[in-house]
């Protein structure tokens, strides 16, 4: 990285402790299309709380100029990793691949890890045009859904119901997933990390997950759970579940949940 020179504007620095759960989905490894999906899914959702919240040193002319200042040798792939660290940081393990693709090799406050591999420069530049060409999502709702779309994942409509301050949930499915954090936007007194478990094994079903965190501006991460390892979940949960959960998942969340 070079030295001296503007200063980007990120946090590079990575001393939040990320709890993010029972993170016990097995290790996947992302091949070229997981990997280019998540970080299109990614970068959507950062333009969402971006244009929520400006800070003006993540997209548009003078987070531009800052890079052009700062960048030296880095390519469009640098910049766009350098953002999702940043992101990942504020809304803990809502951006990160770690947390997508379970990889437990990494540090818990890492984005990425070591066996990450960052986008091919020339991908990562015709995918930094294509996010920059779309519109930021107005809503948590758009927002949500541009992220499933970018996963390969096509949400149903769910009706989850009035959700109440003190009620806790356990979640299975994306259509739910997304339902849910639908309903908490919408909702008052409500507390996403702390009233919801989410069962996600499949890297979407994870992102879109982590994602609701930061598209709720909340602090604290989602919290993950996977039939693959056992996890301690409170009792007395409401089960939310829709038709596009796997089987496993359904099924654990079925069987962990209230009645």
């Amino acid at each position: 990285m070079p030295s001296g020179g503007a200063s980007l504007g990120v946090n590079l620095r990575h001393d939040a402790k990320i709890m993010t759960g029972p993170n016990s989905a097995a290790p996947s490894p992302a091949d070229a299309a997981d990997q280019a999906a998540y970080y299109a899914a990614a970068l959507h959702a950062l333009r969402f709380v971006e244009a929520r919240s400006p800070t003006n040193r993540r997209f548009g002319a003078e987070a531009d100029a800052r890079w052009g200042a700062f960048r030296g040798n880095l390519t469009t792939a640098d910049r766009i990793d350098l953002l999702l660290r940043d992101a990942d940081a504020e809304w803990p393990a809502a951006f990160g691949a770690r947390n997508v693709f379970a990889l437990r090799a990494a540090a818990e406050d890492e984005a990425f890890g070591a066996e990450w591999s960052p986008l091919d420069p020339v991908d990562a530049e015709e995918l930094w045009r294509r996010i920059l060409a779309d519109p930021a999502p107005a809503d948590v709702q758009e927002a949500l859904a541009t992220a499933a779309a970018d996963r390969g994942l096509r949400l149903a409509p769910l009706s989850v119901g009035a959700i109440g301050a003190a009620e806790k949930l356990i979640v299975a499915g994306p259509s739910a997933l997304a339902a849910t954090a639908i309903a908490f936007a919408s909702g008052s007194d409500l507390d996403w990390a702390d009233q919801v478990v989410c069962v996600a094994t499949p890297s979407s079903h994870r992102q879109l997950a982590a994602l609701a965190a930061a598209l709720l501006n909340t602090s604290k991460p989602t919290l993950l759970a996977t039939p693959s390892r056992a996890a301690k979940i409170s009792s007395g949960r409401r089960l939310v579940v829709s038709g596009d959960a796997t089987t496993e998942d359904a099924a654990w969340a079925r069987a962990h949940a209230n009645g």
